[in-house]
């Protein structure tokens, strides 16, 4: 009898982990206020990347609502990347432009040759001093990538914030 409920419970154990739902890692990033080279610049305090299986979210939080360029850099591991960016126009608080666009190349790509990119489902919510990206998972390699690193650009003028600091890119991010 103890074998048949010690043999039970394994088997529900399996069938419980078979069952769950994979879960994506998530990188949270902290970056230092006022290291963004002015008052007026675009400066990240933080970042938080979530690399799911059907998508990539990207949220990125400022220390103040500012006009000004984002570029969120994706590299997957050993393939050519990719670039959201994100333009952001008009009057603090109030109605502005807001522009999405997705280019090819990572900054950290360490291949080469083409790399051409088609994501119209690419969604961007910006408002107040956070900017969300989204990016469905096949608009890069049509989906079949695993591990990415990124890191995130921010412009007004000329460059403005960089994170992860000094770093150049996060370290690789599991794919769930």
């Amino acid at each position: 009898m103890l074998r048949t409920l010690a043999a039970a419970t394994a088997t529900t154990a399996l069938l419980a982990l078979a069952a769950s739902p994979a879960h994506a890692a998530t990188l949270r990033l902290d970056d230092p206020e006022g290291d963004a080279g002015g008052a007026k610049r675009l400066d990240v305090v933080g970042v938080t990347i979530r690399n799911d299986d059907d998508r990539v979210v990207v949220r990125v939080a400022f220390a103040e609502e500012r006009n000004g360029d984002l570029i969120v850099s994706i590299d997957p591991r050993g393939a050519r990347g990719l670039r959201l960016v994100a333009e952001k126009r008009g009057e603090p608080g109030g109605d502005g432009a807001i522009g999405q666009q997705v280019l090819p190349g990572a900054f950290t790509d360490t291949t080469t040759g083409p790399s051409p990119v088609t994501c119209d489902s690419y969604r961007l919510t910006w408002a107040g001093d956070v900017a969300r990206m989204v990016m469905p998972s096949d608009c890069l390699h049509d989906g079949d990538y695993g591990a990415i690193r990124v890191a995130v650009l921010t412009e007004n003028g000329a460059d403005s914030d960089y994170a992860p600091g000094e770093q150049g890119a996060t370290r690789w991010i599991a794919r769930g």
